[in-house]
């Protein structure tokens, strides 16, 4: 190789790689300066996506390289119906937030305000929501809720277990209330509004047999006055006519 090629190679390689290295620090700039001019939020269905902006306490024009992605997840994830969020930045100028919020599975009152179960055991305020979900209503609880797993009375972990057990057994659709009352629970259904005594244990076989009992003789015989299955492995129905076993 000539002398002159050689030198041409050499000084071609030194520009291409000085304008990469511009090409870098321009882009490392570029970012540096680079603010919020947009925030996204996704995956709400309840909480405002005003509200979710709020807790997150980001406003447009702030350096995207001044925000703090953990810092901002924690506040969102404050409110109390948010299961947990996710914050990225989309480039150039996005913040996406996407959320997921907790489902009510049942309600109580207390000293005349509304409270929500989510099926995590989580109590949720009615304040945090403002809005009436159609979840079946826990009566008889005398103290102010706490998150389940830290109720020390049982009297709301117990009512707590038989929502839980009226999901898995498929039924839960039918419960319009669940009552405690001289220690028993006693459920009231959606359908019929019929009277349901369960006693206080073995809620997952007493309502398989309330399934099968409500799949297989309502349709026929129409509802009952009430339905009993406090006694071991037997449901008893007081139909207006006659009582079925």
């Amino acid at each position: 190789m000539k002398l002159a090629e050689r030198e041409i190679r050499i000084w071609t390689f030194v520009a291409l790689g000085g304008f990469f290295i511009v090409l870098i620090f321009s882009a490392m700039s570029w970012r540096e300066n680079r603010v919020l001019n947009k925030i996204i939020v996704k995956g709400n269905e309840v909480i405002p996506d005003k509200k979710i902006i709020e807790l997150a306490n980001v406003k447009p024009g702030v350096k995207l390289t001044d925000i703090d992605l953990s810092r901002v997840r924690a506040n969102i994830e404050k409110h109390g119906f948010i299961k947990y969020a996710e914050v990225y930045i989309y480039l150039p100028d996005v913040l996406f937030i996407e959320v997921v919020e907790r489902e009510p599975v049942a309600m109580l009152t207390y000293q005349g305000k509304i409270y929500y179960i989510d099926s995590d055991g989580v109590v949720i305020s009615f304040d945090e929501v403002n809005k009436i979900f159609a979840v079946p209503l826990l009566s008889g609880v005398n103290y102010k809720p706490l998150y389940v797993n830290l109720d020390t009375v049982g009297q709301l972990r117990k009512q707590f277990e038989l929502i839980k057990a009226s999901i898995d057994k498929k039924i839960y659709g039918l419960i319009s209330e669940v009552k405690f009352k001289d220690g028993e629970f006693i459920l009231l259904t959606s359908d019929g509004a019929v009277t349901v005594f369960l006693s206080d244990d073995e809620f997952e076989r007493k309502l398989a047999l309330l399934r099968e009992f409500w799949t297989q003789i309502i349709p026929t015989r129409g509802y009952p006055s009430y339905i009993d299955l406090r006694y071991h492995g037997k449901l008893y129905a007081k139909f207006s006519q006659k009582i079925n076993e």
